[in-house]
């Protein structure tokens, strides 16, 4: 490679603009929801127990390939907001705090 050339790709690098941050947009509300922050040993049983409490609960998905997270399905979007709202920041042990969202679909 030339000098100028690899002058020109070196100015290229240094005066690229950077591109802003996206922030992810949230799911819209649905009836599935996304759990995340929850300890590696925890069991979808321990899940369902805490969100069996709230009307329209069908069931707990966990995935043996990503400990810490968990879906939870509910009957309609209105049931699943009852229990986003209620367990938002619930604090599952001393130090994991856990965070739900509406899942994308």
């Amino acid at each position: 490679m030339n000098l100028k050339v690899v002058m020109t790709i070196q100015a290229q690098q240094q005066y690229q603009v950077p591109r802003p941050m996206v922030p992810e947009v949230p799911a819209p509300p649905n009836s599935l929801l996304f759990v995340q922050n929850l300890p590696r040993e925890a069991t979808s049983l321990e899940i369902q127990m805490l969100f069996q409490q709230f009307p329209g609960f069908k069931e707990v998905r966990m995935i043996e390939a990503k400990p810490g997270i968990a879906f939870v399905e509910f009957g309609d979007e209105m049931q699943a907001t009852v229990a986003l709202s209620a367990l938002q920041n619930f604090k599952i042990t001393p130090s994991h705090t856990m965070l739900v969202s509406y899942a994308k679909k």
